[in-house]
């Protein structure tokens, strides 16, 4: 191997740990970041530690540790009943969370910067790919972690509705991956040929959640509610989009739909949705629970455990594409248990039986 062949650093790759501390106690990490996130989101210590898979107790001994590392109360919870009677951030742990995930993400974007610069003469391939906007906020975490794995793929992200990425796709856009809310675009493609039919892969499964503002009084506990006297708006997504075809069924199961009718003010996605409900022109919006996980300035009333039809994303790759190779690389670690985790921290579910990612069977 001559001095110039630096072919061998092909499979290197960057890791990285993050965690802030003072007077050599720790206050952050990924673990206590995701409890206090899931606090925030739920309302509740024992909430949050059955969506971590964690016990209550663990997770109590963690929000101590994490209020008396700080030197002040990151999270006030208020006694009553067998688990406590609920708990949220305080001002102080809410600027704690963005802060610490804005280093988090400042220094892996950083980081996955340096190794193609200090690797000479490293190639770089170029991956365009089209995906669901309800996927936008997970991916951008995802691709830096990928740029860590592989810094000399490049990734260039499309984001839009499923049907509408679709359609550009058959119409020529040059994309190597399609990643979507609405698997049913993904069987129209591959059987056209634009797809290639054994890369489908199941990536993620979503549910529907009821979300107000932060400070709304109203009471909202199940989708009946919505027809509630003290309910003026609600926005829903479009029929024609993944989560209004997702949010009809759920609806229509319950005879709401139609009685709703009335009280709707219509959205062209989740972030549609959110975004009416944030400037008030809605009092509930139904969205897809992963949007719940940056939904600042609004309050989760209840989530759809087990929606009637499966909410799941998966990805496939083009079969014009010249980078088929890394798009398959780059599918597969989108289907992993690393990513699987970035997913579950995003608000997503994870596939069931994973290991075996196929859709089919």
């Amino acid at each position: 191997m001559s001095t110039d062949d630096r072919s061998w650093t092909n499979d290197w790759t960057v890791g990285l740990r993050v965690w802030v501390e003072r007077q050599g106690q720790v206050i952050l990490g990924q673990g206590r970041l995701d409890l206090l996130e899931w606090i925030d989101r739920c309302h509740s210590i024992s909430a949050a530690a059955r969506q971590m898979g964690i016990s209550y107790r663990h997770a109590w001994v963690l929000v101590q540790e994490v209020n008396a590392a700080a030197g002040q109360p990151l999270v006030e919870a208020a006694t009553g009943g067998k688990h406590g009677g609920g708990a949220r951030l305080t001002p102080d742990g809410r600027r704690a969370v963005g802060l610490f995930r804005g280093l988090q993400e400042q220094i892996r974007q950083t980081a996955a910067g340096l190794l193609p610069r200090l690797v000479a003469g490293a190639g770089t391939t170029r991956l365009h790919v089209a995906a669901a906007v309800s996927l936008e906020d997970v991916l951008g975490q995802l691709l830096t972690d990928y740029a860590l794995r592989q810094p000399g793929v490049r990734v260039r992200l499309i984001s839009g509705a499923s049907d509408e990425l679709a359609e550009q796709i058959l119409a020529g856009a040059g994309v190597d991956l399609f990643l979507t809310a609405d698997p049913a675009q993904v069987d129209r493609l591959a059987v056209l040929g634009v797809v290639q039919a054994d890369t489908v892969t199941a990536l993620a499964e979503n549910t529907l959640a009821a979300v107000g503002p932060a400070d709304s009084p109203l009471r909202v506990r199940k989708a009946a509610d919505l027809l509630g006297p003290d309910v003026g708006r609600v926005a829903l997504a479009v029929p024609s989009c993944p989560l209004g075809g997702y949010t009809r069924t759920y609806l229509d199961g319950l005879g709401l739909y139609d009685a709703l009718a009335s009280r709707v003010v219509w959205a062209d996605h989740s972030r549609a949705v959110l975004a009416a409900v944030q400037a008030g022109q809605a009092d509930v919006g139904l969205v897809y629970h992963s949007a719940t996980a940056t939904a600042f300035g609004c309050r989760v009333f209840f989530r759809v455990r087990r929606p009637p039809s499966p909410i799941r994303y998966v990805g496939a790759v083009v079969r014009r594409s010249d980078q088929a190779v890394a798009a398959g690389h780059f599918l597969q670690f989108l289907a992993s248990r690393p990513a699987a985790r970035r997913f579950r921290r995003a608000g997503f579910v994870p596939v069931k039986g994973a290991g075996d990612n196929s859709r089919r069977g």
